[in-house]
Formats: structure tokens, C-alpha cells, sequence
């Protein structure tokens, strides 16, 4: 895989995405069906406790930092392997000619935002990883004697007490904690480097513009601009439906990580979990918001690159190529959900707040 290597590896690795399906279809098939129903089955226990929970304030915050997560988590899943064309029309964006780096600068200039796109991903993973192993390592650790725990609060139609049984909830619970760690962080930092590689072609675009010569086409760099615009309404149009509700779910767990933190003994695993797990949600928002806002501004570049050109040196019909590239970056490239919902600094600054306002409520609520 050329575009975003590193994410379609893990996804490969978890059966979610094959770039040649047709070599070993059915082994493929069986592998993938496997993932999602085991991922399912472990969010549909988690849900069926959190309803069984509804009641109790306590019970509920700490069923539902973890149910919302693989709820989302499988809201990922349906929609990656439902839209594979619209998917695979970003790739081919991404792959037109005039997004390939030509000269040694531009090669440099690539190689850094992939670089940049490889350790946000690594970070990334291995926040989630740590809460992850935190996790599984809780029952084995503050286990009580007359109980059975496990790494996650869910329901199961059977009793648990038998060794046999505990063994097998327990691995699952586990390969569906991990599975859905590695098929989280991919899918997100999926969407960041797609934002990230638009914002490496809008650079590209700048440079290209600042070294024009008056014999060269004004044209391609039109051009390039107007499918950089593409390439980004193909991204909004294939995402923006799972970032809202990746907002409105982690605005809930950030109140309930919230609301739980504090009835922790802070010397304790659950306490060092939850706080790795909260740390690990605002890294999450932060990153979409942070290269959501570098997109709008880094769009709007294009104006100061062509007026810091040499424009008045070339030729009219030139010169109205420039001015249509400088009509359509006034407004910059947003992605939003009708106007709504847009990934900046302003919705990041607005989660946290509601996120707070909300954990009052909370605080209110249960005392």
C-alpha cells in the first residue's frame, strides 16, 4: 500500500482490509467474519450490562467510558466495509500524478509529513496499548477471592464462576479489547493522515506556484488545487458521519472517565487506566481538531503563494488562472458536517467545556 502504509498494514493483519481480496477469498472472509462477530458479540454484552446498570449512576459512568469506545469502534467497522469504493476513490485521489513529489525539495517535503503521519500513529497506538494491557492485567491484580472480574464490565447468559467458562470470557474479553485497540487507532489516525497528506499537497502546491516561471502552465497548479479540493470532499463525504458521532461518544466518556477518576485510590491500576485512557480520548479529539484547523489555514496559503509570485510578469489569460485559484482558496478547505461539527481548535475548546459542564451534572447528580 503506497498511500498511508502503516494503518492499512494493521488493518490488514486485523482482517478489515485486504488490497488484493481476490488471493485467499475465502480464508480472508472467514478471518474478517470472525473479527467483526467476535467485536460485536463483545459490544452487544457490554451494551445489554449497561442497560442492566441504567439505575445506578456509579455502575453506569464506569459501564460506559469502555461500551462507547467499541460501539464506535463497530460504527467504524460498518462504515469501512460497507463504502470500500468511496475508499477506494480517496486512494486513487491521492494517487493522481500531480500529487507525486518530482523534484529531491518535494520528496523531502513528502517524506516529512509521512514521517509526522508515522509517529502521531505510534503515539497514538501506544497510549491505547498501555490502557489496553492495564486493563487485562486489573482482574489478575485486584481480584477478590468470593468473585470472578474481568477487564471489562459486560454481561454474559451464563455462570461465569466455572473455571472453564472464565477462561474463555476472559480471552475473549481480551482479543476483543486488543483487536478493537489496533482497528481504533488505524481507523482514526486514517482519517488525520488523509487530512495530513492534503495539507503535504497544499505545501507542494505553494512551492510549486513560488517557483513559476513565466513559460510554465499556470494551469497544472490549477489544477493540482482544484483536486486537493476533491480529494478532501471525498474524505469529509466517506468520514464526517462516523467523526460526529466519535464526538458526541467521546464527549460522553471523557464526563464519565471524568466523573471516575476521583473514586480511585490514585495508587492503584484502575486509577493509572482510567487516567491513560482519559489522556488517550483528548489525544484522540486534539489530533482531529488540531490538523482539522492546519487544513483551513494551510488552504488558504495559496493566495500569499501566488501573490508572493512573480504574477505580474505573466500573461493575462495566466493571470485569470490565478485569480480563480485565489477566488476558491478565500474560503479555505473545512470539513464539517453541513457547517457543523467542523474539526478546528473552536470544537476541541467546545468538547472539553460541555465535557466539564456535564461531569458537574454528574457530580450534582450523584451526591
Amino acid at each position: 500500500m503506497d498511500v498511508l502504509h502503516l494503518n492499512f498494514r494493521v488493518l490488514q493483519y486485523c482482517g478489515i482490509w485486504y488490497e488484493y481480496p481476490e488471493n485467499l477469498w475465502l480464508v480472508k472472509m472467514v478471518y474478517k467474519t470472525l473479527i467483526v462477530v467476535m467485536l460485536f458479540c463483545f459490544t452487544l454484552s457490554e451494551l445489554t450490562e449497561l442497560v442492566l446498570n441504567r439505575n445506578n449512576v456509579h455502575d453506569l459512568t464506569e459501564c460506559l467510558f469502555l461500551s462507547l469506545t467499541f460501539l464506535t469502534c463497530c460504527f467504524k467497522m460498518i462504515n469501512f466495509l460497507c463504502r470500500q469504493e468511496g475508499l477506494n476513490r480517496i486512494l486513487n485521489a491521492y494517487r493522481a500524478d500531480v500529487f507525486q513529489p518530482k523534484t529531491t525539495e518535494e520528496k523531502q517535503m513528502t517524506t516529512q509529513y509521512q514521517n509526522l503521519i508515522s509517529k502521531f500513529f505510534m503515539v497514538y497506538l501506544i497510549m491505547a496499548l498501555l490502557s489496553g494491557i492495564c486493563l487485562s492485567l486489573i482482574p489478575i491484580i485486584s481480584s477478590a477471592s468470593n468473585e470472578t472480574q474481568f477487564p471489562a464490565k459486560s454481561y454474559q447468559p451464563y455462570n461465569t464462576q466455572d473455571s472453564t467458562l472464565y477462561l474463555i470470557t476472559y480471552f475473549h474479553q481480551i482479543l476483543s479489547i486488543f483487536f478493537g485497540i489496533f482497528i481504533n487507532v488505524s481507523m482514526d489516525m486514517l482519517v488525520c493522515g488523509f487530512i495530513i497528506l492534503a495539507c503535504c499537497q497544499l505545501d507542494l502546491c505553494c512551492y510549486r506556484i513560488s517557483l513559476n516561471k513565466k513559460d510554465t502552465s499556470t494551469n497544472d497548479h490549477v489544477v493540482h488545487h482544484v483536486l486537493i479540493g476533491h480529494a478532501v470532499n471525498r474524505v469529509q463525504s466517506f468520514f464526517i458521519v462516523i467523526i460526529v458521532l466519535l464526538f458526541i461518544f467521546n464527549l460522553i466518556v471523557l464526563c464519565t472517565s471524568l466523573f471516575q477518576i476521583p473514586q480511585k485510590n490514585i495508587m492503584t491500576l484502575e486509577f493509572f487506566t482510567l487516567f491513560v485512557y482519559l489522556v488517550g480520548i483528548l489525544f484522540q479529539v486534539y489530533v482531529y481538531c488540531w490538523f482539522g484547523n492546519q487544513l483551513q489555514l494551510k488552504s488558504k496559503t495559496i493566495s500569499d503563494a501566488i501573490y508572493e509570485s512573480n504574477w505580474p510578469d505573466l500573461t493575462p489569460c495566466k493571470r485569470k488562472d490565478y485569480i480563480f485559484s485565489m477566488f476558491m482558496s478565500q474560503n479555505g478547505f473545512t470539513i464539517s458536517f453541513h457547517g457543523q461539527c467542523s474539526l478546528s481548535i473552536k470544537t476541541y475548546v467546545w468538547i472539553v467545556k460541555t465535557s466539564y459542564a456535564v461531569y458537574n451534572l454528574l457530580q450534582n447528580t450523584s451526591t
